[in-house]
């Protein structure tokens, strides 16, 4: 059994290779090549756009004079946070920046330099909303960033101040967006890009300080070479000023001279070490075992989700189709052209303009109501085309044969033509059943708790990829019975004769 499962560890990962970023980007070993450095871009004051669309920030000058020392150019790419765990293991990216910090958890599975920066974890909020502390915090929704500091530590002191939810995000702007909202009545992040971000905001204010004793550092592959080599030169850019400097000028003021901006320190290790092979990598035993409650609890609601988005899809779909087909002649257009525009419309931005937009015009969803919501409305469009053409592919002598035995509308649509409509659009719907299912995955981006969004949080917070495995085969196992399911309908349906 495990030398099947080794082989399966090797084949599954061929693809995972090619996740993260463009085929052209890869983390190289030569000298003279350049140095990919992946980085989450909105990530302020660390590294984001400024009006001129250029990458700035306090890491990003960091390892643009890392590169001037070392001869090498660097190559920025942009990749959300909990991508840059897997980026950097499967060598897609030389370096991860975006103010990671140095973990027990983490060190097992990547490398680290010395710290550059000392940071704590505050909690941000609306300000005279009557939160003053942490305390105030109690019965309330806080938001966090996926598999960050503030995570762990929110996950971890939930019962201690009693938070009703944790809801994680894919970076500062959308945690903030929502705190503006009112869907979230506080944000606990690194208080250095908090500090940062408030210092122009009237109506947001940093309330409380809490103590973590997090320190930022570049995060490499294990027993990567450049570790050391960055290592080094980090320790002459803190010995000649050089860190201070940027200090200096991203936030107003020297470091403090026992911070590790000014002090020289030593490589974090782990005091045991761990070899982990590709198997132990892709299927390791003790992440599943630590995270498999989230993963059960993620799947839990995507199961909820997709279900409730095909049933309400196949009712509204089916609306639509007899309304367009046989109610008033407006009527008629305005479906026709409701359903072209929402199968023009992708998913995910539909979905984004549901959860961020609409809160302007006094409407707030809830994640799970705002992908349902989604769902129902763009695959609505789509059951309706189906039932349409299931009902139109119907004899017209059928519906002449049913007014001669004098039955109703009613009667007729019930009785007779949509049991015959329903048999001929079997397959296609269950090939779009299936397609509703995995557009479950899309609400992770509205910070919904789903299989994926566990699976990333699980992910991050291990530095391993065991979790986004796992979510894959679950996936596997819930959709390739559907899958066989239409090709046997499909076979069944043919057009010989049955």
């Amino acid at each position: 059994m495990k030398i099947y499962l080794k082989i399966f560890s090797y084949f599954l990962s061929i693809p995972l290779l090619f996740l993260v970023t463009p085929n052209n980007l890869y983390a190289h070993d030569d000298v003279n090549d350049p140095i990919v450095v992946g980085a989450n871009i909105g990530n302020v004051p660390w590294e984001f756009q400024n009006d001129n669309g250029e990458y700035v920030g306090f890491e990003i000058d960091l390892v643009t004079e890392l590169g001037k020392r070392l001869n090498r150019q660097i190559d920025i790419v942009n990749i959300p946070f909990n991508g840059l765990f897997s980026a950097v293991q499967s060598d897609r990216i030389d370096i991860a920046i975006s103010s990671i910090t140095i973990t027990e958890k983490r060190l097992e599975s990547v490398s680290f330099t010395q710290p550059y920066f000392d940071s704590d974890q505050s909690l941000t909020v609306i300000k005279n909303n009557g939160i003053n502390g942490l305390e105030d915090m109690k019965n309330k929704i806080v938001a966090v960033d996926t598999g960050s500091t503030g995570d762990i530590w929110t996950t971890n002191n939930k019962d201690k101040y009693q938070f009703s939810e944790i809801r994680r995000y894919e970076g500062l702007a959308p945690a903030m967006l929502d705190l503006v909202i009112g869907r979230t009545a506080g944000y606990i992040s690194d208080i250095p890009a908090l500090l940062y971000y408030t210092k122009d905001k009237i109506n947001i204010a940093v309330v409380e300080k809490i103590h973590t004793g997090g320190k930022y550092s570049m995060m490499l592959s294990s027993d990567n070479p450049l570790t050391q080599i960055l290592n080094d030169e980090i320790t002459i850019m803190k010995l000649d000023g050089s860190m201070n400097i940027l200090h200096k000028k991203w936030f107003g003021e020297s470091a403090d001279p026992e911070s590790s901006t000014i002090k020289v320190m030593e490589r974090p290790e782990l005091s045991i070490s761990f070899d982990l092979n590709l198997t132990e990598t892709f299927f390791n035993k003790r992440v599943f075992i630590e995270t498999y409650p989230m993963l059960l609890s993620g799947l839990l609601v995507t199961i909820q989700l997709g279900f409730l988005s095909i049933i309400l899809g196949l009712c509204w779909g089916l609306i639509l189709s007899l309304t367009g087909l046989y109610g008033h002649t407006s009527l008629s257009i305005l479906i026709k052209l409701y359903v072209n525009i929402f199968r023009s419309i992708p998913l995910l931005v539909f979905l984004v303009i549901v959860f961020y937009a609409l809160p302007f015009l006094g409407v707030k969803l809830s994640p799970f109501y705002a992908a349902l919501f989604s769902l129902v409305i763009v695959s609505g469009a789509y059951f309706s085309e189906i039932f349409r053409s299931g009902i139109e592919a119907i004899p017209k002598g059928q519906f002449e044969a049913s007014q001669a035995l004098g039955l109703s509308y009613y009667h007729t649509m019930v009785d007779v033509i949509l049991p015959q409509a329903v048999k001929v659009v079997i397959p296609p719907l269950t090939n779009n059943c299936i397609n509703v299912m995995k557009d479950t995955a899309l609400a992770s981006i509205v910070a919904l708790p789903d299989l994926l969004k566990q699976a990333t949080q699980a992910q991050a917070i291990a530095a391993n990829p065991t979790p986004l495995i796992i979510s894959a085969i679950i996936y596997l196992l819930i959709l390739l019975p559907m899958i066989l399911l239409v090709t046997r309908l499909e076979n069944k349906y043919s057009s010989k004769g049955q």
